[in-house]
């Protein structure tokens, strides 16, 4: 396999010569046609912004029908990544957010200032916020994942792919509905519902909804002797006493100093799990009209609401990791599981037992901040086609969306002392979009669509994150726009009768711009001008909790106590050009072979401003410093460059065994330059000038700190290159057989010199103010040969369906979907190929690999011989598989967010 990856060339010869014997075998099934065999419907997608076969559309595209996604639970797209080759989703806790990825390529920046790998449209509107992706999906007619640069047509972010969830239409020719319930473990309700209303002979109505309620699936606690106990009830807040022993405490038991010490620890609370992290609480709706005055017109216009008051999500140790760590005391001493000293090394005595106490297990948590969180979603999304001759129609999409987010989570999790949380206080994104396409609609040898593309996107973020013994930031960032216009057309050529040639261009202009936006700080040493009186006239009471508890809940979420830091006026503009070559040549009716180069390019971007001081003689504006030298402040911008990939790839789609059988097979090569990686990143960063502690004037020396960003850079280049075959056969006109299967190589192929973020305290064993020191070279890393995150090498995906024929036309169909992935990373480090750089006895313990996974699924369906109402029960994760989505460093522990444990329930669906 790995031979064969090595040159675009060997891959297109291999393909190629695939594909001539895939012909051989078609033209041998004609001569010899089976005696029975079961026909698979065409499915027609619009991937190429028009209607087009599956099979003659010359992409890699995987579509999923609404049949597929309710029978594998799938209620939202970040649930979908099993169904589609080498794509992979992670989940970001603290924003609530799913990070996507295809082909090895994602965006870890999911904040205001981040855009998406993979680009997400609704009934062809592009969707910026990764939030979106939440949402709920119900009443859908099928959804696109399209693998490769999308930039001609689709633009906005999709370098390496793009999603596209249609849904249903109104129909004015019957009065129809449905009913759907499902129940389940963890209590969970779920009830969606559609009804379809023809108004007139050209006018109709559909509306249509889901709800969703489950209990959570955490071990959850709320812990009083945490620092910040601020959101817990008096029940909570005013627990009795601990009386069990001492190895069976908590870590924060354990470590409680404040407050009474080791006399005023409390019991921990069992949490309801109805309103706890990683519950479900959340509905959405959508109304939509279509008119259709005439054969030549039709005008869709939906309005969609959705509503998410869950508790949010929290992260969990990654148990099997922290088994893995040997537990010393503070002279390095070995101890056991008893925290008694030990002559040898013991595996797993610091495991989450240690953290959380006996029978803790990676679904167990402790926190002091209840989850909470409002997210609202709601568009407005317009499709106008008008044929205005034989040759030609007009299409306008237009779409507009808001989005609000408030939320609050605990972010420590009892895993430290050192008590933290985040906020986001109504975040608002607003954002509107308008394409105008002009398409060819005859049957000549040119087919051609070109356009313009109008987005703009307004954000006002408000959030914050808090240190509760210390200090607390605020994001004010009001005023953060995105701009983007662009044209762009595409035509295919019909060269010969069978072979085709596809170009297409498009030139794209963005704009990003914070007005007015501040980073902010609240600590010891600023004034509290709102409210004097609170807090002894400072705005944070460091190290004072009795102080700090009894300020009101809000106290924090007002931008007025807090001083300003920095100043994030920036600005950004790039242009670019997208371009698609490609070649496509039918070998048979049946089979057809595609080769084509494109690029794509992920948008340029801003950060946040960074200020700093240094000396300058020649200006008068700040005071002399202690050498007598003049100071000057320095405003240092995060800008980044776009990202661009070039793609080759080939492939061939067949229908065989009399269109029994279909297969999608491509080979692929991506060369990508100015690759965008988020990460952590360590900087100094001043604040202000010291002051003398009598006088009050300022000394002329700079306070300057460690601080860490978050930051995007441009890492350089990366390769990718894989195999993607997908096949749907028919086997007798009861069995049904489908899946995937597909390779994967990514890699750094350029010098990238890049500070350690990962575990570093653990890893290197230092304490946290050198390892978050930009001065500290030892944690320089060149990660030049190192794989991408979320890129496992092998992963496949198998569904098996059998179809019992019962008495009078009903049926019972089982049904079993088998889905494995090879390990990956979660970041771009990949420690266990750095560990000669650790001092860690075991660095597997703080290790970035996610471990392969194997998922089972499976159920039984009964359809009524009315075809009208059916009943099916299922179990998800049928094996009980405990899988993170996504591991952090850092506490002495790998944490993230981790999957639900093994999930039935039944459904039951009525239709009229």
């Amino acid at each position: 396999m790995k031979q064969l990856l090595r040159s675009p060339l060997t891959l297109a010869i291999a393909l190629v010569n695939a594909s001539l014997a895939t012909h051989a075998m078609a033209q041998n099934d004609a001569q010899n046609p089976p005696k029975s065999k079961p026909v698979l419907e065409e499915i027609v997608v619009t991937a190429t912004k028009r209607e087009t076969n599956l099979m003659d559309t010359p992409i890699a595209i995987t579509v999923m029908t609404e049949e597929v996604l309710m029978q594998q639970g799938i209620a939202n797209v970040k649930d979908i990544d099993k169904l589609v080759p080498n794509m992979d989703i992670t989940i970001d806790s603290s924003q609530s957010a799913p990070v996507i990825s295809m082909r090895g390529v994602r965006s870890t920046n999911i904040t205001e200032l981040g855009d998406p790998a993979v680009g997400l449209h609704l009934d062809g509107i592009y969707s910026p916020r990764p939030q979106g992706a939440m949402a709920l999906m119900f009443d859908v007619e099928r959804v696109e994942a399209q693998r490769g640069p999308q930039g001609t047509l689709f633009g906005r972010n999709s370098t390496v792919g793009n999603i596209n969830i249609i849904t249903k239409r109104p129909d004015t020719q019957e009065l129809a509905g449905s009913l759907g319930v499902e129940l389940g473990n963890f209590n969970h309700r779920q009830v969606r519902g559609m009804i379809n209303v023809p108004v007139t002979d050209t006018f109709a109505l559909r509306g249509s909804f889901m709800l969703e309620e489950r209990d959570s699936y955490l071990n959850g606690y709320y812990d009083p002797n945490q620092w910040d106990t601020r959101y817990l009830s008096e029940d909570i807040r005013n627990a009795p006493l601990y009386t069990g022993a001492e190895e069976d405490k908590s870590l924060i038991q354990r470590a409680r100093w404040w407050d009474g010490g080791a006399d005023g620890v409390q019991e921990l609370v069992k949490a309801d799990e109805a309103d706890f992290y990683n519950n479900s609480d959340q509905y959405s709706f959508r109304l939509a009209g279509q008119w259709e005055p005439s054969e030549d017109f039709s005008w869709y216009v939906a309005y969609e609401r959705f509503q998410d008051d869950s508790a949010g999500s929290a992260d969990t140790i990654d148990c099997d990791k922290a088994a893995l760590r040997v537990r010393t005391d503070e002279d390095g001493n070995y101890l056991d599981a008893s925290g008694n000293l030990s002559a040898t090394p013991v595996p797993g005595s610091d495991g989450c037992e240690r953290i959380y106490g006996p029978g803790a297990d990676s679904y167990t948590v402790n926190v002091s901040v209840p989850g909470e969180q409002d997210l609202n979603i709601q568009n407005v999304r317009s499709n106008l086609r008008w044929d205005f001759s034989d040759a030609m129609a007009f299409v306008y999409n237009a779409g507009w969306a808001r989005q609000t987010r408030t939320q609050m989570s605990d972010q420590d999790r009892g895993i430290t002392d050192w008590d933290m949380s985040i906020f986001f206080r109504e975040a608002t994104f607003v954002s509107h979009s308008h394409e105008l396409q002009l398409q060819s609609t005859d049957a000549g040898p040119l087919q051609w669509v070109t356009g313009l593309f109008f987005f703009e996107e307004n954000n006002d973020m408000q959030g914050g994150w808090m240190n509760s013994m210390a200090s607390a930031d605020y994001w004010n960032q009001s005023d953060r726009t995105l701009a983007s216009q662009a044209v762009f057309a595409q035509g295919t050529y019909d060269i010969t009768e069978r072979l085709h040639l596809t170009a297409g261009y498009r030139y794209t202009r963005d704009t990003k711009e914070d007005v007015g936006g501040h980073n902010m700080s609240c600590n010891d040493s600023n004034p509290n001008l709102l409210a004097p009186e609170l807090n002894g006239g400072v705005c944070f009471p460091s190290w004072d909790r009795e102080t700090f508890n009894n300020l009101p809940q809000d106290y924090f979420w007002n931008k007025g106590i807090y001083t300003s830091v920095t100043n994030n006026d920036i600005k950004g503009e790039w242009d670019y050009h997208n371009y698609r070559l490609g070649l496509d040549y039918d070998l048979s009716d049946d089979t057809m072979i595609f080769a084509y180069v494109a690029n794509g390019t992920k948008s340029g971007g801003i950060g946040d401003v960074v200020v700093q001081y240094e000396q300058d003689p020649t200006t008068t504006e700040y005071p002399l410093d202690e050498n007598g030298e003049r100071i000057v402040k320095k405003r240092w911008g995060n800008t980044y460059e776009p990202e661009e990939v070039i793609t080759y790839e080939t492939g061939v789609k067949t229908d065989l065994l009399d269109h029994s059988l279909r297969l999608s097979a491509t080979v692929f090569y991506s060369d990508y330059s100015d690759m965008q990686v988020a990460t952590a990143k360590p900087l100094f960063v001043t604040y202000s000038f010291e002051r003398d502690g009598e006088t009050g004037e300022e000394t002329g020396e700079i306070s300057a700190d460690p601080f860490t960003v978050f930051q995007t850079d441009n890492i350089g280049k990366a390769e990718i290159k894989g195999v993607e075959i997908e096949f749907d056969w028919a086997l007798t006109e009861n069995d049904r057989l489908n899946g995937y299967v597909s390779y994967l190589d990514t890699k750094i192929v350029s010098d990238f010199y890049q500070q350690w973020t990962h575990a570093t305290v653990d890893l290197f064993e230092i304490e946290h103010a050198d390892s978050v020191d930009p001065e500290n070279t030892a944690l320089t890393t060149n990660l030049k040969g190192n794989e991408l995150p979320s890129s496992p090498k092998y992963s496949l995906n198998i569904n098996y369906s059998h179809t019992f024929d019962l008495h009078r036309g009903a049926t019972l169909v089982p049904w079993v979907n088998v889905s494995w992935k090879d390990k990956s990373y979660y970041s771009i480090f990949n420690s266990e190929k750095h560990e000669e750089l650790f001092a860690s006895e075991t660095p597997d313990a703080f290790s970035d690999t996610r471990e392969s996974v194997t998922n089972l699924n499976l159920g039984i369906k009964y359809t009524a011989a009315s075809d009208n109402w059916s009943l099916e029960a299922f179990c998800n994760n049928a094996t009980d598989e405990t899988e993170f989505y996504w591991g952090g460093g850092g506490d002495g522990v790998i944490k993230g967010p981790v999957s639900m444990p093994r999930f039935y329930g039944v459904r039951a669906n009525y239709r009229f």
